[in-house]
């Protein structure tokens, strides 16, 4: 699975600074489970 680093660098405030629930949205197939899996694993890592 590719990194996604520029899309997680640019989202990476949204997720870290507050507990309300985000939503990620977008055409069918673009990635967007791929991209909340690799935030998941960021997340895991850090705690």
């Amino acid at each position: 699975m590719l990194k996604r680093k520029l899309y997680l660098s640019k989202i990476r405030s949204f997720y870290e600074e507050t507990s309300l629930i985000k939503i990620i949205y977008g055409l069918r197939r673009s990635g967007k489970s791929v991209i909340l899996t690799q935030i998941i694993d960021e997340i895991k890592e850090k705690k």
